[in-house]
């Protein structure tokens, strides 16, 4: 076999379900998005905001040639609460990204494997790239025929479908390219409709602003119009890939390296009263981990606000808002003020 068979079957061998070559030259249509975007200020905090850094890989490393990108999918099991039979109204949402241990670490150990695999081989510079520098990795992934992207800007593989964690090298080593994708998005419309907050403003088109995904994750107070549209979500938001039918049916691929040591709990209460020591030992090593214990603590003690009327604990839960409105930090007094207020005037209604 040639290098490029090698590097496939040697991927593959390790744990990596999709691998596919692209050109390193210039991503000219994105930017044109990306320009505008800026222009509209849709582009997320969480993003690199220097465009030619992200469309000409070439300004990332001098004499690029090829882009190799992978995908591994994340799923170790059908979604569930994680604490099974346990099931109820103080039970909170984690997106399934969040549920298993922290891509950047696993993926990066995969991607040092490969390199050290060509390098045997053949002589060349290499950065890696997961989901943690400017190279543009869904738009990479289109031109290696990895997948498409959906009108929910996420990146869908014919057979995992969008639960696929996305890593690049890029190298000045020259290996032929794989065709682009072809596009099998349905133009359903439905993750569109399906988004709570309207941050689907039309296919392909996001305002990151609004994404709930987004929101869970910021620090400080959260925006009062986006409280009651989280739900029970405590960290990320599945909506819109829950709503694709692309997603039906894929396949389950249990890569025993995303299962954590240590489930993770959903319990609001526990969530909202989680002490730092438990946090680093449950939470440290997923990647709900790195916006830190109070952003957690409050997005529960939100979701506990946004209780409905029959749900039960609704007594006990009113106390354990009253004791938190003496916590140390402010944005937990501030959030637990609002989320009793919420229960207060839902009891009086009802």
């Amino acid at each position: 076999m040639g290098l490029k068979e090698d590097i496939k079957k040697f991927a593959k061998d390790i744990g990596l379900d999709a691998v596919g070559f692209a050109s390193a030259e210039p991503f000219l249509e994105e930017k044109k998005i990306l320009e505008q975007k800026k222009a509209k200020g849709l582009l997320s905090p969480f993003e690199e905001q220097d465009i030619e850094q992200r469309c000409y890989p070439e300004k990332l490393l001098p004499g690029a040639r090829t882009i190799i990108c992978f995908a591994m999918g994340y799923l170790i099991n059908p979604y569930r609460p994680v604490e099974t039979g346990l099931k109820g109204p103080l039970f909170g949402k984690i997106s399934r990204y969040a549920l298993v241990k922290d891509y950047h670490y696993v993926l990066m150990d995969k991607l040092k494997a490969v390199i050290e695999f060509i390098s045997k081989r053949k002589q060349g510079r290499f950065m890696i790239f997961v989901d943690t520098g400017s190279l543009m990795d869904k738009a990479a992934a289109r031109r290696a025929g990895i997948g498409w992207i959906g009108e929910n800007t996420c990146l869908f593989t014919p057979d995992l479908g969008s639960w696929v964690f996305l890593g690049e090298i890029l190298t000045d080593i020259e290996i032929e390219p794989d065709e682009p994708a072809r596009d099998l998005c349905d133009h359903c419309g439905r993750c569109v409709k399906a988004c709570p907050t309207g941050a689907l403003m039309a296919p392909f088109q996001i305002n990151p602003h609004h994404c709930l995904s987004y929101i869970t994750q910021i620090r400080g107070s959260l925006p009062e119009e986006f409280r009651k549209p989280m739900g029970s979500r405590i960290f990320g938001c599945d909506t819109c890939q829950e709503a694709c039918p692309k997603n039906n049916s894929v396949r389950i691929p249990h890569h025993p390296e995303f299962v954590p040591d240590q489930p993770l709990t959903s319990n609001l209460l526990k969530l909202a009263t989680i002490d730092k020591r438990d946090f680093e030992r449950i939470f440290k090593p997923t990647a709900a981990g790195w916006r830190g214990r109070n952003v957690l603590r409050r997005n529960a003690i939100c979701a506990l606000g946004n209780m409905g009327k029959g749900e039960t604990d609704k007594e006990n839960v009113m106390l354990l808002l009253k004791k938190l409105a003496c916590d140390p930090s402010e944005m937990i007094r501030e959030q637990a003020g609002w989320s009793f207020e919420q229960l207060l005037s839902s009891r009086r209604r009802y």
